[in-house]
């Protein structure tokens, strides 16, 4: 069905139920963030071994995101919508039996191809519904909505956490799932137009075993060291991998994932941007956390309340520079959001045992808010170096890129605390936060590249949809 051809209530309800879909597999992803050091004692595993539930679900959704170009073509948004809300549900349901670490882990991998179907699903029907002149907007819109789902979490996971068991988070988001399919089936639209798509398997087995190796060679580099087999055989077997398949995609003339569009100088400029933006997105959300409650030693409530106002600025301030970046472009926006980056990570570095809440609440609100100013530009400076057709190769293509970033910054940048806190010189509290400084000052290395790349751009007219 056309998009023109919805009234402007099925317009809107068509907008709530995608939205909905991407909040509750964000928050799903953001719940546990908190409740990582009790599920460490339950299963006697370390800080390395527990972030995999992270990078397990990072990594399968980008492995799959790659696939939803020839998805979105090949299949009907509605049905896309069913079956990514019926995985989720199954992997919830696991996980609240899940007895071992690695069933729950297996969970964590289900409720991950749910989410890596909706992730680039919902960006581009949001490009279908609003024309070129609001992308920003409608990227800002997508961004506020999903980052309630972080801003919200880790305060009601502590919450839950400290009174009970973290099993109780995923009976938390079990109802919510099933409304979701309820409402998704009343008023998903299928807006997306089929095509001849035609499915590589040797794309998919080899973006699988590449982005699967360079994870788990940097994981285990904590365990065995950087000489160890078990670390340079899956890197090799990854990077090699990768190569193979970028190949496969530029060589094949119907790829799984259309790399030639990174010939598009500013969908370059903006993919790499969004690939800063989440390591140090998802990597402080991770690390600070375990700051609070590992260094300081307070509850899980409170690191997850130390963590709200942040987020809930940066669902401000996403949405806000969506229609800012409609108006002005992009590039005072990113000379201001990384500046304040650079600075808070500055900060981050000298936090010490005695560093108070207000505080930490008050650099983490600063910090988000500038990751907020920056987000939504960088997405939007990509796809509006798009033309329609190629909006869902876009729309895989940042996304991937997204998880996949994500995936690897918090797997070094928490490789590098456990490496600290196991350091037979230093007691367990002084090593990690030891770590953690060195991680929050590579971070900020990072911001100020961003931040030089910004600067280093030249001006263009809004006519151009890029920056100025």
């Amino acid at each position: 069905m056309s998009v023109e051809l919805l009234t402007p209530f099925r317009k809107k309800m068509l907008v709530v139920s995608i939205l909905s879909a991407s909040f509750l597999f964000l928050l799903n992803q953001f719940l546990l963030i908190t409740a990582f050091p009790q599920i460490m004692e339950d299963f006697s595993i370390n800080a390395t071994q527990v972030q995999w539930l992270t990078t397990s679900f990072l990594l399968t959704t980008t492995t799959l995101i790659p696939t939803m170009g020839y998805f979105m073509e090949r299949f009907q948004a509605r049905t896309l919508t069913f079956v990514a809300i019926s995985f989720f549900i199954l992997g919830t349901l696991l996980a609240i039996f899940a007895q071992t670490f690695m069933l729950l882990i297996v969970a964590r991998v289900i409720q991950a191809v749910g989410a890596g179907m909706m992730l680039p699903l919902v960006q581009t029907v949001l490009l279908l519904v609003y024309p070129i002149e609001k992308r920003g907007y409608a990227m800002g819109l997508m961004t506020m909505v999903v980052n309630v789902a972080p801003a919200i979490g880790p305060s009601i996971a502590g919450y839950i956490v400290d009174l009970s068991s973290w099993r109780f988070l995923f009976w938390l988001v079990l109802p919510l799932a099933i409304a979701l399919f309820v409402l998704n089936s009343i008023f998903m639209q299928n807006i997306t137009e089929k095509g001849q798509a035609r499915l590589s398997i040797p794309s998919l087995f080899f973006s699988a075993i590449g982005f699967a190796g360079t994870i788990l060679a940097i994981s285990n580099f904590s365990v065995y060291g950087l000489a160890s087999m078990y670390v340079i055989i899956p890197a090799v077997i990854g990077m090699l991998a990768l190569t193979t398949f970028i190949w496969i995609q530029l060589i094949s003339d119907q790829p799984m994932l259309n790399l030639r569009l990174f010939r598009l100088k500013w969908f370059v400029h903006g993919t790499l941007l969004s690939f800063v933006i989440s390591i140090l997105l998802l990597s402080t959300e991770t690390l600070l956390p375990l700051f609070i409650q590992d260094v300081q030693g307070r509850t899980a409530f409170i690191s997850g309340m130390t963590l709200l106002p942040g987020t809930l600025l940066l669902s401000v301030t996403s949405f806000l520079a969506g229609k800012w970046f409609d108006q002005y472009g992009g590039k005072v926006l990113g000379i201001i959001g990384y500046s304040v980056m650079a600075v808070t990570f500055m900060w981050f570095t000298i936090m010490g045992a005695d560093t108070t809440v207000i505080a930490m609440i008050v650099c983490f609100s600063l910090f988000m808010g500038a990751v907020g100013i920056v987000m939504t530009p960088a997405t939007a400076i990509a796809m509006n170096a798009l033309q329609q057709e190629d909006l869902p190769h876009g729309t895989a293509i940042v996304n991937t890129v997204k998880q996949f970033g994500a995936a690897l910054g918090v797997t070094i940048l928490t490789t590098v605390v456990s490496i600290q806190a196991a350091q037979p010189e230093y007691s367990y509290i002084e090593g990690t936060l030891r770590g953690l400084s060195m991680a929050f000052a590579t971070m900020g290395v990072f911001s100020f590249i961003a931040l030089l790349l910004v600067l280093y751009t030249k001006n263009r007219s809004r006519s151009k949809n890029t920056l100025l």
